[in-house]
Formats: C-alpha cells, sequence, structure tokens
C-alpha cells in the first residue's frame, strides 16, 4: 500500500498560478476542466448533474515553472513577485457542462462528454505548451454523431477508448438507453466523425432470436415506443474487461461489460470494429482455447445444444481470422515496429449476444443496488494452455508465473459508497445470434453466476450526499489496485493480499471440498483500504458536495502522483505518494549489517514512521471581495441612487437598504469570524503538535544515544555486548522451541480428529502387524510382554536354541568319529561290544538333514517377514 509522503505540493498552492488550474479565473470558480488544461464555455449552464465529472492535468511545465521563478525569488532577481499564468487553455466552444473527459491511447484525441453530446478535440503537440503565451489554444473540434447524440435523445452514460482500436482511434459510446455505438475516428476523414460503423440497441438485442432480426437503434425523432426493458436495461456505466495488454485472458479486451442503475450487470462479447488490432498473445490463445474444447470434447461426454453451439461458432469465427492476410502499419512511436491490423471476422457476424443478466447473489438485498460505476480486473493468460506445443525459449516463455486471478473480478460501486467485489470463476467467450430463427424453442443459457467475495464501506450513513455519485480510478501500476473518489475524499483499495491465495485455490486440480475452501477464504479476504485525501467541507459548508474523479500517474518528474479537485472551491488537491516497492523501512526488512545497531532495542518497540499531515488551506473569505460596493446596483434602481448622495431621510427606501447592508456585513463578518477563529485553533493545535515533536525528537536522540552508549555513557563493546546478544539469541531459541513442540501438539491433536474408526478386518489385520512386530523387533518384546501370550516365542529364541541343538551334535558326532576310529582292526579273538554312544552312520546322517532343514526353514521365514516388512513399510505405519 503507498504512503503518502507529503499533500499538495507547493506549486499548485496560493498564490502560485497552479493555484487556480481548475477555475475560470482567481474569484470565480467553476467545476468540469479538461485534460490538463481549462476549457472556456459560452453557453448558459444545465441543470444540476447527477454524476462524474473527470479531470486531469499537465503538471510538468507548472512545476518547472514554479521552481524557476521561487528560485529566482531566493536569488532577489525578480522584485515583481506577482504571479504568471504558465498553463495553457483549450478553446473549445459548445454550450454545455463538461461530463467526463477520455484522452485517447495513442495521444491524439480528446473526447469530451456533456449530458447528452459528445466531442472529440485534436489536442495540440507539447510543443505549444512551452511558448509562453497566455492566449488560449484554438483547437480542431469535431462533433461526433451530431444527428445521433444531441439534446433530445439519451442522456450519456460512458465514453470508451476500446482497447483493440487500430493505433487507439476507436471511440465507443454506450448511452443509458442501452445503446453502444463504435466510431472509428480518423482525423483526416471528417465523415468518420458523422456515423458509426457498429450501434448496437442492447434493448432489442435481449428479446432478439437470431442476426436477421432488427437490433439497429431508432433515428433520432423516431417513435420510442414501450418495452419491459426501459427500465431494466438503464445504463449507469460501462467499462471494458481488459486493457489490451498481452498478460490478459483474450476474451477480455474485446468484451464490453455494462452496469444498469438497478444492479444488473450485461456483457456483450466480442466487440469489435470493422479493422481492430491484436496483442501478440491474442490469436494464439484464442486458438489455443479452441483446440482445448475440441479435444475435450467426446462421444463419451456429450455437449447441450447450447454449448456445442458456441464451441462451432467459435471456431467458425477463428477460422476466419486464420485465413485472413493481416495488414502490416508501422507503430507511430517506433516506425521499425509494424502491427497487424486484421478485418473483423463475417461469420458468425458482427454483432454478438448479450450476456446477462449476471445472477449477483440469492441475498433480497441485492434486488436493487444504485450502482455508479463499474471496473473490471482482467483474468491472466493460461500460460499452460498457450505453452502446449512450444518450446521453452519461444516468445512466450517469458510470460510464465503472471501474477493475477484466473477469473475475472468485477466491482460494482453504488452511490452510497459500497464496493462489492464479484468473482466470475466461468469467464466470458464469443456469443453469437444464431443465423437464422430456431424452429423449436429452446431453454438457452444458463444465467451466469457472479459469486460475492467482500462488501467495502467506504462512507458513512449520515455523510451520503444526495447527489453523491463515487467513481472509480485506474492505479498506473497494478491492475489490481485502483483508487475511489466521492465526497468525503479520495481512497485506496488493493486486492494484493489474497490474490495469490485464491489463484492458487482457483487452479487446485481437486474439487472436493472446493465449496467449503472457498466459504472459509471469503471469510479471511481482507482488501487493504487506506484514506489518501480527505475534502475538508467546513471550509465552505454550503457549497455543492460532489467530487472530481481523481486521477493517479507516474512521471519522472512528479513520481507517483495523484490529483483530484471537489466542487467546493474547484482548487486542486494532491499527494505524492511513495512508489509501491519503496515502503517506510520495518526492523524485519533492515540489512544484516544493521542488526547489531538494533540489537539494544527493545522488543516489540517499532521504528518511527513519517507522519504526514494536510497542509493549511485558508478559508475563500480572506481574499474575496466584499459584495457591499455592489449592493447599491443591485438593488436600489437607477433613478434613486441620485438620492443616496443627499442627506440622509427617514423612509422605508433607506430602512430597507439599511437592513439588506446589515444582513450582507452580517454574513461576512460571520464567515470571516469563523475562519478566524478556525485558524486561531489551528495555531493553538500546531503549537501542540508542535511540543509533541519536540518530545518525539528528544526519544528519538535517547534511542540513538542508546545505540552507542551503554547505561554508564561508554561505548558497548566486549562482554557486555556479546552478553546481550547471547541473551537474545537464547530467547528467540526458546521461543521458537515452544513454537515448535506446540505446533506439534496441533497436528497430532489433528490427525487424532480426522482419524477415522477401524473396521473388524482392520482391526484384525493391525494386531496381526503388531504380533509379527514383537515377533521380529527384539526391542518390542520388553513392552508387549503384557499383551503376548505364552504360547509365542520369539524367532530369535528358537534360533538360538537351534544353534544350541547344531552344536552339541556336531560335538557328539566328533566324539564318536574319533573313538571309532582308535579300533584296532587285526587284533585276534576280541570281539566288536558296542559302545554305549555308538550311532550307526544312517541314524547320523538323518539327524544332520533334520538340523540343516530346521535352519533353512527359521532362515527361510526370517527372509519372508523381512521382505513383507519392507513392502508395508511405506504404507503401514503402527
Amino acid at each position: 500500500m503507498p504512503k503518502v509522503l507529503s499533500y499538495t505540493p507547493p506549486w499548485l498552492s496560493r498564490p502560485s498560478p497552479g493555484y487556480d488550474l481548475f477555475s475560470s479565473d482567481s474569484t470565480k470558480p467553476t467545476s468540469g476542466t479538461p485534460n490538463g488544461v481549462k476549457v472556456s464555455s459560452n453557453g448558459k449552464q444545465n441543470e444540476e448533474y447527477r454524476g462524474p465529472q473527470r479531470t486531469t492535468a499537465y503538471l510538468s511545465m507548472l512545476k518547472d515553472d514554479w521552481e524557476s521563478s521561487h528560485r529566482q525569488r531566493a536569488n532577489r532577481m525578480v522584485e515583481n513577485e506577482g504571479s504568471r499564468r504558465t498553463y495553457r487553455i483549450l478553446d473549445v466552444h459548445f454550450g454545455e457542462r463538461i461530463r467526463q473527459l477520455s484522452v485517447s491511447p495513442n495521444g491524439e484525441f480528446l473526447a469530451i462528454a456533456t449530458s447528452h453530446t459528445v466531442h472529440v478535440a485534436l489536442l495540440p503537440s507539447s510543443s505549444a505548451f512551452d511558448e509562453g503565451k497566455d492566449v488560449p489554444i484554438k483547437v480542431t473540434l469535431h462533433t461526433v454523431g451530431p444527428t445521433t447524440h444531441v439534446l433530445k435523445e439519451s442522456p450519456m452514460a460512458s465514453i470508451l477508448w476500446h482497447p483493440c482500436g487500430v493505433n487507439g482511434s476507436c471511440l465507443v459510446t454506450v448511452t443509458a438507453e442501452a445503446v453502444v455505438r463504435i466510431w472509428e475516428l480518423n482525423k483526416m476523414s471528417r465523415g468518420s466523425f458523422n456515423n458509426p460503423t457498429l450501434a448496437i440497441d442492447m434493448r432489442k438485442l435481449e428479446s432478439a432470436t437470431s442476426q436477421e432480426d432488427n437490433i439497429a437503434p431508432r433515428s433520432m425523432g423516431g417513435n420510442r415506443g414501450f418495452s419491459a426493458n426501459m427500465i431494466d436495461l438503464e445504463i449507469a456505466s460501462a467499462c471494458f474487461g481488459g486493457t489490451g495488454s498481452p498478460h490478459e485472458s483474450p476474451w477480455s479486451a474485446m468484451t464490453l461489460w455494462a452496469a444498469t442503475t438497478e444492479g444488473d450487470v450485461y456483457t456483450l462479447c466480442p466487440l469489435l470494429p470493422s479493422r481492430w488490432q491484436p496483442t501478440s498473445t491474442q490469436i494464439p490463445a484464442l486458438s489455443a482455447i479452441a483446440d482445448a474444447q475440441r479435444v475435450s470434447s467426446s462421444p463419451d461426454q456429450p455437449m447441450d445444444g447450447d454449448d456445442l453451439s458456441m464451441q462451432e461458432e467459435q471456431w467458425t469465427w477463428l477460422t476466419d481470422i486464420d485465413a485472413q492476410v493481416p495488414f502490416l502499419v508501422p507503430r507511430e512511436n517506433d516506425i521499425t515496429v509494424q502491427d497487424m491490423i486484421y478485418n473483423r471476422p463475417n461469420q458468425p457476424g458482427p454483432v454478438p449476444r448479450l450476456q446477462g443478466p449476471f445472477e449477483l447473489s440469492d441475498d433480497p438485498s441485492f434486488d436493487f443496488l444504485d450502482v455508479s460505476d463499474i471496473n473490471v480486473i482482467a483474468s491472466k493468460i493460461d500460460v499452460e494452455e498457450l505453452m502446449q506445443g512450444e518450446d521453452d525459449d519461444s516468445e512466450y516463455g517469458a510470460q510464465e508465473n503472471l501474477d493475477g486471478l484466473s477469473a475475472d473480478a468485477i466491482c460494482l460501486l453504488t452511490t452510497d459508497g459500497r464496493i462489492h467485489l464479484f468473482l466470475h470463476l466461468d469467464g466470458v467467450q464469443g456469443q453469437w445470434l444464431p443465423a437464422k430463427p430456431p424452429m423449436t424453442s429452446s431453454p438457452g443459457f444458463e444465467p451466469p453466476e457472479l459469486i460475492l467475495l467482500e462488501v467495502l464501506e467506504t462512507l458513512k450513513p449520515e455523510a451520503v450526499a444526495e447527489d453523491e455519485w463515487p467513481t472509480f480510478s485506474k492505479d498506473p501500476f497494478s491492475q489490481h489496485s485502483f483508487f475511489i473518489t466521492h465526497s468525503q475524499g479520495v481512497y485506496f483499495f488493493s486486492l494484493a493480499p489474497w490474490i495469490d491465495q485464491l489463484d492458487r485455490e482457483l487452479l487446485n486440480p481437486s474439487t472436493s471440498g472446493s465449496h467449503s475452501r472457498l466459504r472459509t477464504m471469503r471469510g479471511s479476504i481482507r482488501t487493504l483500504r487506506e484514506r489518501m485525501i480527505r475534502f475538508d467541507h467546513s471550509i465552505t459548508p454550503d457549497a455543492s458536495t460532489s467530487a472530481n474523479a481523481c486521477i493517479a500517474l507516474y512521471d519522472s518528474d512528479l513520481g507517483y502522483f495523484l490529483l483530484t479537485s471537489n466542487n467546493d472551491n474547484s482548487y486542486p488537491h494532491a499527494a505524492s505518494l511513495d512508489l509501491p516497492k519503496t515502503a517506510v523501512i520495518k526492523r524485519e526488512s533492515l540489512p544484516d549489517e544493521a542488526d547489531d545497531s538494533f540489537a539494544y532495542l527493545e522488543d516489540g518497540e517499532p521504528l518511527t514512521e513519517l507522519i504526514t499531515r494536510p497542509a493549511y488551506e485558508p478559508s475563500p473569505v480572506f481574499w474575496n471581495d466584499s459584495s457591499l460596493p455592489s449592493l447599491v446596483s443591485r438593488t436600489v434602481p437607477p433613478h434613486r441612487r441620485r438620492t443616496l448622495q443627499e442627506e440622509i431621510r427617514f423612509s422605508g427606501a433607506t430602512l430597507e437598504l439599511m437592513f439588506s447592508s446589515h444582513r450582507l456585513l452580517s454574513e461576512e463578518t460571520t464567515s470571516t469570524q469563523q475562519a478566524v477563529a478556525d485558524l486561531i485553533n489551528r495555531c493553538q493545535r500546531m503549537m501542540q503538535e508542535m511540543a509533541e515533536q519536540l518530545q518525539q525528537v528528544r526519544l528519538q536522540a535517547a534511542k540513538a544515544d542508546q545505540l552507542h552508549r551503554g547505561g554508564g555513557g561508554h561505548d558497548i563493546k566486549g562482554d557486555n555486548a556479546d552478553q546481550k546478544l547471547e541473551t537474545r539469541l537464547e530467547r528467540a531459541r526458546r521461543r521458537h522451541s515452544d513454537l515448535k513442540s506446540r505446533m506439534t501438539r496441533v497436528h497430532m491433536k489433528i490427525i487424532e480428529v480426522e482419524q477415522k474408526p477401524l473396521n473388524e478386518q482392520e482391526a484384525q489385520w493391525l494386531k496381526e502387524l503388531e504380533q509379527l512386530d514383537r515377533t521380529v523387533d527384539k526391542s518390542a518384546d520388553g513392552r508387549s510382554n503384557g499383551h503376548r501370550g505364552a504360547s509365542v516365542e520369539p524367532w530369535w529364541q528358537r534360533f538360538e536354541e537351534v544353534k544350541h541343538l547344531s552344536g552339541e551334535l556336531v560335538e557328539t558326532a566328533q566324539r564318536m568319529e574319533e573313538r571309532g576310529g582308535g579300533r584296532k582292526k587285526g587284533e585276534e579273538g576280541e570281539e566288536e561290544e558296542e559302545d554305549e554312544y555308538s550311532v550307526s552312520n544312517e541314524m547320523r546322517k538323518r539327524k544332520v538333514e533334520q538340523v540343516m532343514g530346521l535352519l533353512e526353514r527359521e532362515s527361510a521365514l526370517v527372509d519372508a517377514v523381512s521382505t513383507r516388512l519392507e513392502r508395508l513399510n511405506g504404507g503401514i505405519s503402527v
């Protein structure tokens, strides 16, 4: 989250010329201004408008001129400190109040929208602002649709630049009556501003059944008629689902999202001009998606008619694109690079199907949402699907490990300042109407569903104004961050804390328990939010509370800059923010070499962060002229003004003039008194805060002294420093050991809770394994005597007994052999007598064979048991 480094800089504060950037003159503020310059209007103002007013600024020259003049005054080179206007005014003439502004991606066109009309101005080059003249710059102004967008027709809802337009010159207008028009502008052809290349009436499209139906909007002055969709399809705001980046989903940049005033959401995909410019990954990604769908469909899993028809239409559409030979157009800012331009496919047709309304939630409170703006965050491209069949060193290999979600995120902003954050898991794909009406009625596609993730509050109920109209603004650094502007200030929101966790869950192939995991994750989602700029309405409490949408930009001269203005005084409100990767240094982010310096701070004592406060903005009553001199000309008739120069006469007219003067002076003195009292309170508070700051400085000085000095005022050296380090390390080791033991206990409890009861067969098998373990493992003999029966004899005892018996038999056989060999065969008269130990050869042979069989049996038993245990070792644990 970015931190505010400073608020409105001095070159946008009084008395610098930039202070009057958003006002028509120094004394009479106005509310609507164009991009970087002021726009003058010569017509009467319409009724009060309840909607967004977008303002931007060209600020580098203002800052440079102020710094130059400031250095000159510091060197006493300029004696006259009068302000000099260093910005230029774009002189456009139309009698409508400006509602929206939008600059084309190539910087050539400025689209200006009023309540009912749209105008496009050709922006001058940057050299025109460096001429140093105060005269307004006359620009070429074209009216878009002079017979289409007129006062008698529908009001304007949104003006957008198509992300796939050729060189950023395709303008899309959306009216409140749900009419979408595409204008492919060419500054060399005035006719491109008169007629759109594609016009779609979404109300007619919703009830259309085929491409043969008339979906063109009615002509100017035609009968409006009545339709049930007139109320349901009243557009509040619209936006495209992508920005034309090669890292986003291929369908996003050609998907138009529209939100109605009652909270319904519709999409048109694909919405393309007659000539469009794809990104480097758009067509390959679309082809990969189509191939994957055709491979996934099999006879074993047949698809329903609507899905099969959509798949065939997408394949026909992509086949038409692949058959084209693209035009090569050199890029304007780099002639060495050529962009490929394609024609819009003729099949299945130029008009897409209207998808929606989306199912938002089952909660009855979502039946009506007073929507003011919509913002869509595109899903990231599927790199694995795109890289199938490609080498790792291909041109798409650098797009691995992209940040973002694998699903579209939709943000709906309501007039009460609430942000409803939804997730679209299925993704929007191209759909078209059938070429001819179907012969039989079809149930059609099921309504797409949006999953509600979070509802964010930005306004208290008592702070919501009657003309409240909050708006979104893009963040130049991340598509997952945005700004909200309403009557109370500017707020920053970031979805980065939970984007990666949710994306891992979405990419998890296991579907078991996905709903419970998603519900748990929804409860843990915490979007970062912070107020960047606060509007103080106490200065002008009676003024309008509406505010212009802010603009966030990054420039090498200005840095990360936030600019807006409210309609209380039309004066700029700005904030300089730190870059996303340069946050305030915490203790855990310090380098290794700095650990010794911070080793003597107490635990849990954070470093002091940078505290910023908005600069004091004086009340306008200090420089506004009094209305008393003009009271006579406004209230006294001309034929009676001569009597005011004579002696005062007691009359009703004189008394009325004195009452009027008293009322006027009372109001002015009261407002001046309140402003002075506020100034005195601020001065007293400044003194208190200064005393607090001095106290904090003393504390910081004591901490700094503690870093370099010991308690007795001597340098910390030798054993004292080592002892403190050892104490901290030992404390950290004990804490780590405690956490490890706690984690082990929790893990064992989780295993016990999740363990299922054993059935009879499993219990018998476990009993056999325990008995086998006691039989094989010598260490189990001592701990299992109480569980083992007397009939069970361990194998090693039997093996030792066999070895003992074998040894005895071998010794006996050797003795008998020695005794039998000592007899003398030649002695006469002696009879051979049988010895008590004499054994026949056959008996000895049988006994030896029996012993060897027992040994082989026991060895085989041991080998079998060892093999079985090794086989069960990976899956069985006792």
